[in-house]
């Protein structure tokens, strides 16, 4: 299973920046809505990763008071209306700890995995977190002792996803939040049939995309 999540800047923009009020029709360039009370941005890495959408979401507050925002303000289903559910962040740190051999789930043994970068914005760019990070190999039932480096490797992957997925917050009036959202497995009814819709509420209004899903399984 790999899984690919990137920050990219303009969902990492300085707060005193505006989000662009045009609609951008394609989900990988980014999609924009602009209403009285807030603006939302969204965009998502152009392929499915193993099944998964990567979604990146950047909210502003255009209230004179602080409100609250978190991965639970985001609501995602398919066309049909089935509920896609969002992989919490402690699921996403456990497949790298156990892909590096710290948790005992049975031994594996695991390639060293790329190290953490850091983008243009100073954010740490988590490209290189692939869900089971390397080679997998299944070696019984015994637990094995983790590599120093694979551990070394698993810390960085872990710091960054904690950096980079999105979190429970307050926006500050005229603020700006950002994050990423990693869902988890979509199953479409079928190959024709990728659209999905994206709800995200904020400060009382509520902001709708609908996109067709990337390509990819």
């Amino acid at each position: 299973m790999k899984l690919r999540i990137v920050i990219l800047p303009l969902l990492l923009a300085s707060a005193a920046a505006p989000l662009a009020a045009a609609m951008l029709q394609d989900i990988t360039a980014g999609i924009t809505s602009t209403k009285t009370a807030s603006a939302v941005s969204i965009s998502a890495d152009p392929a499915l990763s193993d099944g998964r959408l990567v979604l990146r979401v950047a909210a502003q507050n255009r209230t004179r008071a602080p409100v609250p925002f978190g991965p639970a303000s985001v609501r995602i289903t398919t066309a049909a209306g089935e509920s896609v559910a969002i992989r919490p962040l402690a699921a996403l740190i456990a497949e790298v700890r156990s892909a590096a051999g710290m948790e005992e789930s049975g031994s594996v043994s695991v390639v060293a995995a790329p190290a953490i970068m850091t983008n243009n914005s100073g954010q740490k760019d988590v490209s290189g977190y692939t869900g089971g990070m390397g080679n997998v190999v299944a070696q019984g039932t015994h637990k094995r002792k983790p590599r120093p480096a694979d551990v070394a490797a698993a810390e960085k992957q872990i710091a960054a996803l904690k950096a980079g997925i999105l979190a429970d917050a307050t926006i500050a009036p005229g603020q700006l939040a950002a994050g990423q959202l990693v869902t988890e497995k979509i199953r479409f009814p079928g190959k024709r049939e990728r659209g999905l819709v994206v709800t995200v509420s904020l400060a009382g209004e509520e902001h709708s995309f609908r996109f067709d899903a990337p390509a990819g399984q």
